[in-house]
């Protein structure tokens, strides 16, 4: 199948459910922004991007699409992350998660890897029922026991056109489907006019998306620094990562007996 989504690496597989408008692959990039404020401070890139995963609320799109879930919304391009946080009164001062779907990473940071499961809102008709939910239309039997086949498959996104940028697709991550997000970079920008600050952490270098664990120990302070608290090498996120990355680069390097 064909280059379908703007933030996917060229040339990579895409295989599709026989039935469902499910799509399994890999490679991709997704953008996040959000709104920066003083509270910020001093949290790690970690507690900063597990605040990306929230309890949905009624005015969230889609939020009752898989209910009983936590949700994050997440878009193709910076641009499009941009318009759909400025969409909700967002100023200029941003906080903007670059990330990658884990198994993607030539060290992943958790194992076993395994490929994106996304529902596709765009391509195979899916966008019909997406639809008919924007407009509070209530929904055939047979479209509700669609939507039950495919919570059947346990999806971990769903892919949709954002009403903020007309050429953009958002994606809604699931819970289970947000745990294989790993980052890439995060970046802080604070206004528009001269002398405002910008900084960031790098979290993953080279086309191979290779992990820095200690990145996400990071924590942003004002005046565009940035600080290190090493505590968060105590972390269960931190050790259980150290652990599959050791483990990786063992299966790497041994040369046999």
């Amino acid at each position: 199948m064909g280059e379908l989504f703007p933030n996917q690496y060229y040339g990579i597989e895409i295989l599709k459910h026989v039935e469902l408008p499910i799509l399994l692959s890999h490679d991709f990039d997704f953008y996040r922004c959000v709104q920066f404020d003083a509270r910020l401070y001093g949290k790690t890139v970690s507690e900063l991007h597990s605040g990306n995963l929230r309890m949905s609320r009624k005015d969230n799109r889609y939020s009752d699409l898989f209910p009983g879930q936590k949700l994050s919304y997440w878009a193709d391009s910076p641009l499009t992350s941009r318009c759909e946080v400025k969409k909700w009164g967002a100023n200029c001062d941003l906080l903007t998660f670059c990330a990658y779907d884990d198994a993607s990473s030539l060290m992943p940071t958790v194992y076993p890897r395994e490929d994106l499961k996304i529902v596709d809102g765009i391509h195979f008709g899916f966008d019909r029922i997406l639809k008919k939910l924007d407009q509070k239309i209530e929904l055939s039997n047979d479209e509700k026991n669609f939507i039950e086949q495919i919570a059947l498959e346990s999806p971990d996104c769903l892919a949709y056109k954002s009403e903020a940028r007309k050429k953009g697709i958002c994606f809604l991550f699931f819970e289970h489907g947000f745990r294989k997000l790993s980052l890439r970079r995060v970046y802080l920008n604070l206004g528009t006019t001269p002398g405002k600050a910008r900084t960031s952490v790098c979290c993953a270098v080279t086309s191979d998306f290779m992990p820095s664990l200690e990145s996400y120990g990071y924590c942003f302070l004002p005046k565009a620094r940035t600080s290190y608290k090493k505590e968060y090498e105590n972390s269960e996120e931190y050790l259980m990562r150290k652990q599959v990355k050791e483990y990786l680069w063992e299966m790497r390097t041994h040369k046999g007996p």
